[in-house]
């Protein structure tokens, strides 16, 4: 029996193009990242889509919504796929982050699974939710593709654990907005079909930000 699941992140916010750190809070899409969502909805049209699980943020609830208009089913919200909370960098711009918590920062580029936000997460913290929800989601749904709405952060983590790579490799996995990600589920492991994939923009000539953030 095989599951195929479909990891996708996010359309572009606001706090993407202007790299802010977003995490727990609610910030909406933007106009750009609406238009992501309307191709990669176009792109899946023919795609069997048998259940979807949104994060609770608007941002990955609308992106699941516009998707999944075609195929008349509506994501369940869970918070196991909620984005990496920040805690007081959260709604600060990347480089006011790197002025006044360098060394935290500077851990966060390089080795970002040891490091940890003043009053946030770890990245092991998220992975033990969030993959332990994916994990749980194969099991209930054999032969049935699965559409996942989450965030930059959430997506690498069950990018690395689908691979079985450690989470060390984090800074080596990269999620564009509204990216696609296609992985299918056997009793022998995962296998990977696409990465990152965001050719359903490059044809729509959307424009892409350049940053992974």
């Amino acid at each position: 029996m095989a599951t195929i699941i479909l990891l996708i992140r996010h359309g572009e916010t606001a706090w993407n193009r202007g790299k802010i750190f977003r995490g727990t809070h609610d910030i909406p899409l933007n106009e750009n990242g609406r238009l992501q969502a309307k191709l990669l909805a176009k792109a899946l049209e023919s795609r069997r889509i048998d259940a979807a699980y949104s994060s609770p943020l608007s941002r990955a609830r609308e992106t699941a919504d516009i998707i999944l208009a075609p195929h008349g089913i509506e994501a369940v919200n869970h918070a196991g796929l909620t984005d990496f909370d920040y805690g007081q960098w959260t709604g600060l711009e990347d480089r006011v982050v790197a002025q006044k918590w360098p060394e935290e920062h500077a851990c966060w580029l390089v080795a970002p699974h040891r490091a940890q936000p003043p009053g946030g997460d770890t990245l092991q913290m998220v992975f033990d939710r969030a993959f332990t929800m994916v994990e749980d989601l194969v099991q209930q749904h054999h032969d049935e593709t699965v559409a996942i709405f989450a965030h930059r952060v959430v997506n690498k983590l069950l990018v690395l654990g689908m691979l079985t790579l450690a989470i060390e490799r984090f800074p080596f996995i990269r999620q564009d907005n509204c990216c696609l990600n296609e992985f299918e589920w056997t009793e022998h492991g995962y296998i990977m079909i696409s990465l990152n994939d965001t050719s359903h923009l490059r044809h729509g000539e959307i424009e892409v930000l350049k940053n992974d953030f």
